[in-house]
């Protein structure tokens, strides 16, 4: 398997993703009445209890969902035989006790197995690429762990590609520089996609990326 293809084809699914979730945003939403057309997904994004005024959630599980209809849209579509696994196990443990140092387990640690929040597959069932979701800029933990596991798993694999994708509600200077500092310690071969939800809607790649 070609990595330029996997990294093609996953980059088109996003592509797609982040272009619905935006209609989803906009018109699909449980405070609204009713959707607005064909939004090309029949997931809204929910909202929250009075006690969190009844405000719209915004999750990694929208971003999820999205993209493995869209993967399988894709697939259908261009008669490829692939498939995808859910909180697929890692090869490796990890140690991820100290937030300030998560990695993979030395063979005189214990460690325990992790979770990948998606892979793909070739028409084999072989791992071809992983997949990590966020949402919201979590906290610089979350990011460490990821790219933590990521980057182990990648190792001495190189048919195996990985990807970081993550959308947040909207993005002021504060937020870019946050998440850039963020992701400075992510491998080289993690491929990083981002969407800006609220306004016009933007991959903000590499805005964050090129961020100063």
């Amino acid at each position: 398997m070609e990595a330029k293809k996997v990294i093609k084809v996953i980059n088109e699914v996003t592509d797609e993703t982040f272009k619905i979730l935006k209609r989803i945003y906009d018109n699909q939403k449980e405070d609204k009445d009713n959707p607005k057309g064909n939004n090309g997904s029949r997931l809204i994004f929910p909202r929250y209890s009075e006690y969190r005024k009844k405000k719209t959630r915004i999750s990694e599980q929208e971003l999820r969902f999205v993209f493995v209809e869209q993967f399988n849209a894709y697939c259908a579509k261009n008669n490829l035989n692939w498939y995808y696994s859910v909180e697929t196990p890692t090869e490796h443990k990890y140690v991820f006790g100290d937030k300030n140092d998560p990695h993979k387990a030395e063979a005189s640690e214990k460690g325990q197995s992790a979770m990948v929040d998606l892979c793909i597959h070739n028409e084999k069932l072989e791992r071809i690429a992983l997949v990590e979701f966020k949402a919201l800029n979590p906290d610089k933990f979350c990011y460490k762990k990821d790219f933590c596991k990521l980057k182990a798993e990648k190792e001495g694999k190189p048919e195996l590609e990985t990807f970081f994708i993550m959308m947040v509600k909207s993005a002021d200077n504060g937020t870019l520089e946050s998440i850039n500092a963020k992701i400075q310690k992510k491998a080289p071969q993690t491929i990083f996609r981002c969407y800006k939800l609220e306004g016009e809607g933007e991959d903000i790649t590499d805005v964050i990326i090129n961020f100063k």
